[in-house]
């Protein structure tokens, strides 16, 4: 018995170090952000090198359409900070404390997703949570997505706890920290731990009154606490999630950036996010307690298909519930595969399906690699400019968008901005001594005559297909951003 309690401890942890190493190697190939986690990344900045001087944070110059709450960024600076300070005492570069605490971010959703596959384990065994961590690892976008400093991916690990706490019917917890997920970090989530509180209710397994008693006083302690918060550090009083479920939702406004049709999520983001293993999820069915996963899961996604704007980060939530259920399915053929030729059919396809995740994991993030060209850029800055040389850069919208972060300014006695109240070609763009912006031609003949091209970025505008190589595919690059340097002045 004993022998048997080490190999399966032993497995766990092989399984384990799968999703952290398929993790690492997501942030390592993609260590630059976009501007949808800049507000997050900056604060975690602004955190930890300014730390209470509070004028000198980004935000307060660029403050974004709608505020956010600072309390995920506080926790993430908080443990990485010790690797942080160490870092800086041996003088490494900032860049190296990006991937710290997008690592911190990661291993915290990991953490969660792991605390998840037990209760998994445990409801419907072995095989079924071993196949859990297998497609998860291999597909793509919850592993792409679990270090960046995304709204959604700041909520996911108070989510997937939440979850595990339904599964374990600690039901006091589960309100709880569905209360902190919903009044800090992401509104929306009251669709879908509101679906599963629901279900909890009519299956009587919870009373309304018992219900009550913890929402209560847990949502007047979330909402106290991101309010008292949030405003300190905004300088005024604010709810930030409250502000941004009545801009997203009341007003509609985040339709502003992009529509898409009403069932998008059905037919893109689900078949995207989860690959062929969406196809095991109506087998997983087999099992009736897999209905108290798929039904608040897919209740989520048909209510928020009501918004017009959508992208699939919005419903990753749903990813663990749904490979549970695919999971399940799975495990029904593996662990049946000696019945029948039928069975061993399926056992092959269960093999086969994560073959395929990994392959499409795999070119999806080569694909990737290419999308961060303000972040290159900066390396490329860094790397072609004596560091002694007087530096005042501007960066503009393009290249601030793409990669570009206070941990990349990594020259303390260098001047970035990011200003954008300054005309291309104007006298005050002229006084800088590097500019870095779109490759945009009738911009660029503004400088033809006062800077030289330093550099030339690259970025993907697309795939094509090219059966005629392996793999078999072209990735379509067009040059996007130019790194300009002024010409010296004649005396």
């Amino acid at each position: 018995m004993a022998g048997k309690r080490q190999s399966g401890s032993g497995r766990q942890r092989r399984l384990l170090g799968l999703l952290v190493a398929v993790a690492a190697v997501h942030l390592v190939t993609c260590p630059y952000t976009k501007v949808e986690e800049s507000f997050s990344l900056q604060a975690v900045h602004d955190l930890l090198y300014h730390q209470l001087d509070v004028e000198q944070y980004d935000h307060l110059e660029f403050p974004g359409v709608v505020p956010r709450t600072f309390l995920g960024p506080l926790v993430i600076a908080v443990v990485s900070s010790p690797i942080v300070c160490m870092l800086s005492l041996l003088g490494t570069s900032k860049f190296y404390c990006q991937l710290t605490v997008r690592a911190v971010l990661g291993l915290g959703v990991i953490f969660g997703l792991w605390t998840f596959q037990k209760e998994v384990r445990r409801h419907f065994g072995a095989t079924a949570a071993t196949m859990f961590c297998w497609m998860t690892a291999t597909q793509f976008h919850l592993m792409f997505y679990c270090t960046r400093t995304l709204p959604n991916v700041l909520a996911l690990p108070t989510v997937l706890l939440a979850l595990t706490a339904c599964l374990q019917q600690r039901w006091a917890r589960f309100i709880q920290l569905s209360a902190l997920a919903i009044l800090v970090f992401r509104a929306e989530l009251s669709l879908l731990l509101g679906l599963v509180l629901l279900l909890l209710l009519c299956t009587r397994r919870l009373s309304v009154t018992k219900a009550l008693r913890h929402a209560v006083p847990a949502g007047l302690l979330c909402l106290g606490l991101t309010v008292a918060v949030d405003s300190y550090f905004w300088r005024y009083l604010v709810w930030p999630e409250g502000t941004v479920l009545w801009y997203n939702t009341i007003q509609n406004k985040s339709s502003n950036w992009g529509t898409s049709p009403l069932l998008w999520y059905f037919y893109s983001a689900l078949p995207r996010g989860l690959g062929s293993s969406l196809l095991f999820v109506p087998l997983g069915l087999v099992d009736r307690r897999a209905w108290a996963l798929l039904l608040p899961a897919l209740g989520f996604v048909s209510l928020y298909s009501l918004l017009p704007h959508k992208e699939l980060r919005f419903i990753i939530y749903t990813f663990p519930l749904l490979n549970t259920v695919a999971a399940r399915g799975c495990a029904y053929l593996l662990n049946n595969c000696k019945k029948s030729w039928l069975y061993k059919a399926g056992s092959l396809l269960v093999t086969g399906h994560l073959l395929m995740n990994a392959a499409y994991s795999a070119t999806a993030l080569y694909v990737s690699h290419f999308n961060y060209p303000g972040g290159v850029a900066m390396q490329r800055l860094h790397e072609l400019v004596p560091p002694r040389t007087d530096v005042v850069l501007h960066i503009d919208v393009a290249a601030a968008q793409t990669g570009v972060s206070r941990f990349l300014e990594v020259n303390g006695a260098w001047r970035y901005e990011k200003r954008e109240d300054v005309q291309p070609g104007s006298q005050h763009m002229l006084a800088y001594t590097h500019l870095l912006m779109e490759a945009a031609p009738g911009h660029l003949a503004l400088y033809r005559d006062t800077h030289r091209v330093l550099a030339s970025v690259s970025g993907t505008t697309g795939v094509s297909l090219n059966l005629t190589r392996l793999p078999p595919f072209n990735v379509n690059l067009q040059t996007k951003l130019v790194l300009l340097e002024r010409l010296l002045r004649p005396s």
